[in-house]
């Protein structure tokens, strides 16, 4: 082989290289991700023994709303503006390369939405005056909280073992732009794989 065409056939190798590698990536930012879930406060739904879910971007990032009882992964600094740039750095791939673990992407189940009335009576959350029926918590809330009225844009999410789980309790109501991306399926461990 011709020198020239060894050069030919090392740059068409570089440049199918970087265009998997662009694609790749932007599959990770814009359209899918995993995340492991490794804490307790989505239990008994994840436990945390390393469940690995996939998450659905796109809707969000092209306005779609969420839905009470959708699991999404949220950014909890909610006192701050997203950018682009955040769901770049954010994408597992980036992160992996950085070594961020986004400690402040959590996974958590949206419970109200933009003028909803978040309250809790007797153990229980209410949701416009009503008692929320949730097969999926661990049972009683052990410490009472405020009522929030969920204004426009945001939601209030909770975590299903609420007496472990950090969330709009303690850092009030998120913007719907600090949606992620929503829990679509959980892969593994594969004994458990489910759709939701």
């Amino acid at each position: 082989m011709s020198e020239n065409k060894k050069r030919a056939v090392i740059f068409s190798w570089f440049k199918q290289i970087v265009l998997v590698i662009l694609v790749t990536l932007f599959v990770s930012v814009l359209v899918i991700q995993t995340y492991d879930i490794n804490d307790v406060s989505m239990q008994p739904t994840f436990d945390p023994q390393g469940n690995r879910v996939m998450v659905f971007l796109t809707p969000y990032i092209f306005g779609a709303k969420p839905d009470r009882g959708d699991i999404v992964i949220i950014d909890s600094k909610v006192n701050r503006e997203r950018t682009f740039s955040d769901r770049f750095h954010e994408s597992p791939i980036v992160s992996i390369i950085k070594g961020d673990f986004n400690e402040h992407l959590w996974v958590k189940r949206v419970i109200g939405l933009p003028g909803d009335k978040v309250a809790f009576k007797n153990g229980k959350v209410q949701l416009n005056g009503e008692e929320l029926d949730e097969d999926y918590t661990t049972g009683k809330i052990n410490n009472a909280f405020e009522p929030t009225l969920v204004p426009e844009g945001y939601i209030y999410v909770m975590g299903d073992n609420r007496n472990r789980s950090s969330d709009s309790r303690q850092i009030g109501p998120v913007p719907v732009s600090n949606i992620q991306g929503k829990v679509i399926l959980r892969f593994f461990p594969i004994n458990k794989i489910t759709t939701y």
